[in-house]
């Protein structure tokens, strides 16, 4: 293990920029993670790591095996694969920090591998589209739920950035264990037709199928749009059937997470 002892070191700086930038993250391949419940869950999902960065005091807990959590940093396989373990003054690491509460537990990752697209989508298959969905958060509550109700693969088209730190840490770790993939409409509804797969728009429309009544035993695409303005009407009608999650009262509308973690267990209780 290495000790960094400035803010100017390049490896901080690397880690600094791509929590900053979409466009170094983009250039790069690389993401950041921040904590040690996602940092345990890279490994064990063997994601590739460019480096990890612990503090002093990080270490300390460590080392006297203080919590469950922290003895699960213990696991890091030092120098597996060329990651650098970096040990770092926690004023550094107060600075890499974008929570108010740190762990103490940074890294660099490498982008995912994903199953391509043509070999995710089969027959039968659960599976979510989300449409300019630009809340990070949202998208990874979302892709959390999605890993929860075992939704076979999550698409992304022009929606915010997948690896946005605030993205990565709300999905919770699940970002590891679910098939995304970024794609174009045009690029994936022909591969949905001739799979056979149904597709479904979810809409904000008292005349659309009410969610309870859809029929999802072939397994389908549902897709979910934007937080203010849902799915564009071209979009909807590209799509097979419109389904509504039907309200009572006075609500009209509900989050996006929270409508798509509703539609997602009607999908899989169901398909």
């Amino acid at each position: 293990m290495r000790s960094i002892t400035s803010s100017e070191n390049q490896n901080i700086k690397l880690y600094r920029n791509l929590a900053d930038s979409k466009k170094r993250r983009r250039e790069s391949g690389m993401f950041t993670i921040e904590g040690v419940r996602l940092a345990a869950d890279a490994l064990a999902e063997n994601v590739k790591l460019h480096s990890v960065f612990v503090t002093e005091s990080c270490m300390e807990k460590i080392s006297r095996g203080e919590t469950v959590i922290q003895r699960e940093a213990l696991d890091f396989p030092v120098g597996r694969d060329g990651t650098e373990i970096f040990l770092i003054p926690d004023c550094i690491g107060d600075k890499m920090s974008s929570t108010d509460n740190s762990q103490g537990i940074f890294a660099v990752c490498y982008g995912l591998d994903k199953q391509p697209i043509s070999d995710t989508i089969k027959n039968g298959g659960k599976y979510i589209l989300l449409h300019r969905i630009q809340d990070p958060g949202n998208l990874g509550t979302i892709i959390r739920t999605a890993d929860a109700m075992g939704v076979d693969a999550v698409f992304l088209s022009e929606c915010c950035d997948l690896y946005n730190p605030k993205t990565v840490r709300s999905t919770m770790g699940s970002l590891f264990r679910v098939n995304i993939s970024e794609t174009g409409l045009d690029d994936v509804f022909p591969i949905f037709e001739n799979r056979g797969v149904p597709t479904f728009a979810a809409v904000v429309d008292g005349n659309a199928e009410s969610l309870t009544d859809c029929d999802f035993s072939r397994g389908g695409v549902i897709l979910i749009g934007n937080e203010g303005n849902g799915l564009p009407q071209e979009v909807s009608e590209r799509c097979g059937k419109k389904i509504t999650v039907k309200m009572h009262g006075t609500v009209n509308s509900l989050n996006a997470a929270m409508a798509a973690g509703i539609i997602m267990w009607e999908l899989t209780k169901r398909a």
